[in-house]
């Protein structure tokens, strides 16, 4: 399976700081299991069982396609943002799939759902030149947050123009607005941070002179489209195993339940959200008349859904250093 990158120095880890990495694995594992436990005791599991069997083996495909082919999108996004921030050696659009996949790998399988995101940074920095891992990484960390941008106005006007019959339904639309304001904060400190840097500290100012700056609005906008056409298949791959189960679902219900179901993959102690996602299926899909343990069924075929396409990204090899941009490799000087 694919490696994470190093460095390549010769320095081994302090044991406290292994010491510590074990302790939070063994954290974040034992709170997993702990989730997983607590929705198993608040559902019937033989009901479970006999849900996931009545799901239309088609509509499994169907999800699992529909995430693969949404990576790819993704991809698009992730070099539509590179050209808008100006790099100056734009990876292939093929190396680019080959890492989204690599660090959907990572981020489907360890706690947090960031820890791909640092893989994606690292391998693209020759994207940046001299700017290498703060450019690169600044680009991937705006490229999610510009994912949950798209995840959130997908939430907030489906939520506006179609209100799920739940208390919490009132409160959907401002939390989401406020998270776009809060993302917009996020991706204007990095367009901003060479203006600011010199009026951080020395650390962090020489940090804020490589970010890169917007220099093209226009592919910046596409890439904002983009993303909602991401979070849209997000929502259809989850409401297509739902209505196998629930046929009376509308579409315009996933459009709400699922965004905010996968976003508890950002929880840090939990490994894909396992647990608060089932949660969330079964408290917003059960006024619709979703029995909770054909939620709950739901909520882990779309986990399953992930998996399987995620394990792709587990065998793929990291990009050569060569292979990471468009630009031909450098003759050996002579």
């Amino acid at each position: 399976m694919t490696s994470p990158p190093s460095d390549g120095g010769g320095s081994s880890t302090p044991a406290p700081s292994k010491t510590r990495q074990r302790v939070m694995l063994a954290i974040r594992l034992l709170t997993t299991l702990g989730a997983i436990a607590w929705v198993a005791l608040r559902v019937d599991v033989s009901a479970v069982g006999s849900a996931l069997v009545r799901v239309s083996p088609l509509a499994f495909v169907i999800a699992c396609a529909s995430t693969a082919m949404n990576l790819v999108v993704g991809s698009l996004r992730w070099q539509i943002l590179l050209r808008a921030y100006g790099a100056p050696h734009v990876p292939s659009l093929g190396t680019l799939v080959r890492l989204n996949y690599i660090g959907f790998f990572y981020n489907t399988c360890l706690p947090g759902g960031v820890g791909g995101d640092v893989v994606r940074g690292y391998a693209s920095r020759a994207a940046f030149g001299d700017e290498g891992v703060t450019g690169a990484g600044a680009v991937v960390l705006v490229d999610r947050v510009l994912g949950l941008v798209g995840l959130l106005l997908v939430v907030a006007f489906t939520a506006t123009v179609f209100p799920l019959p739940v208390a919490e339904s009132n409160h959907v639309t401002a939390i989401a607005l406020a998270g776009i304001a809060v993302s917009a904060a996020a991706v204007v400190a990095i367009a901003l941070g060479r203006t600011l840097a010199p009026r951080l500290p020395t650390f962090l100012g020489k940090r804020a002179e490589q970010l890169p700056s917007i220099v093209k609005w226009g592919p910046f906008g596409v890439a904002i489209l983009l993303s909602l056409v991401t979070q849209s298949v997000v929502a259809w791959t989850g409401h297509v195993i739902v209505a196998s189960l629930a046929p009376e679902v509308h579409l315009t219900d996933s459009l709400v339940v699922v965004p905010l179901a996968m976003a508890t993959a950002f929880l840090p102690f939990l490994v894909g959200g396992t647990g608060a996602r089932e949660e969330v299926f079964a408290r917003l899909y059960g006024p619709l008349g979703v029995a909770e343990s054909d939620a709950v069924a739901a909520s882990l075929l779309v986990w399953f859904t992930q998996i399987v396409v995620a394990l792709v990204g587990g065998f793929l090899p990291m990009p050569t250093s060569d292979a990471s941009t468009d630009q031909p490799p450098k003759s050996p000087s002579k």
